[in-house]
């Protein structure tokens, strides 16, 4: 499965170019403006996202901030803020890494590919007899497996690392859907297709509902 990116950059020549030229070993999607980036985030899963500071309507450290408070996916800033200051503050607002405008795209390709390798690294989340590949969307529990949707994954991989903790459903949704609005009972139809694929698979973990409360994980 190719890896997804999202491009944030409003130059009508740069953006489509950075588009087209990742494309051909990445899945890529387009953002001219931070609205734009923030309602596709709302939906998706991006590996990476590549990301302009001057943007039309606000800056991108902004949405680094804002990303941060449920995400750990990579961002790569291009930005002409060349200056160090400039480059330490991106850096301190949760940016991963920083590339100044103009650059090489032989260069662009190789801190994608490294910022790619940290993260696939840390993709698979063990917990009893279950296992998560964030990566390839994969649930698997002895010797059956069974797919994710990126919604699910997502979910299971929360829960997985923080087990026994409970969850309402405003913690959930804010992980899923960052800035988004999402429908009034989407959290519970995905907790519902979460525990019929774990059942589904021979898993002996459980994901409980605490009345009033929300949701937690037990082996």
């Amino acid at each position: 499965m190719l890896a997804q990116i999202l491009v944030v950059e409003d130059d009508p020549h740069l953006g489509p170019l950075l588009k087209e030229y990742l494309s051909a070993d990445y899945q890529v999607h387009h953002a001219a403006t931070l609205k734009d980036a923030q309602a596709w985030l709302g939906t998706h899963s991006a590996q990476l996202i590549l990301l302009d500071l001057n943007l039309p309507d606000g800056d991108g450290l902004d949405l680094v901030q804002a990303l941060r408070q449920y995400s750990s996916t990579p961002v790569l800033v291009l930005s002409a803020r060349s200056n160090v200051q400039e480059r330490v503050a991106g850096l301190n607002a949760g940016a991963d890494d920083y590339l100044t405008k103009p650059f090489a795209m032989p260069e662009l390709d190789a801190r994608i590919s490294a910022l790619l390798r940290r993260t696939a690294a840390g993709t698979g989340v063990n917990l009893g007899n279950t296992s998560l590949s964030t990566s390839s969307l994969t649930l698997t529990a002895g010797e059956q497996s069974t797919a994710l949707t990126e919604h699910e994954a997502r979910i299971l991989e929360l829960m997985m690392r923080t087990p026994d903790r409970v969850f309402s459903r405003a913690d959930i949704e804010s992980h899923l859907y960052g800035w988004e609005t999402p429908n009034s009972n989407s959290v519970e139809v995905r907790i519902s297709q979460l525990r019929k694929k774990l059942e589904q698979v021979g898993s002996d973990l459980r994901v409980r509902t605490i009345r009033n409360v929300g949701y937690v994980l037990q082996s």
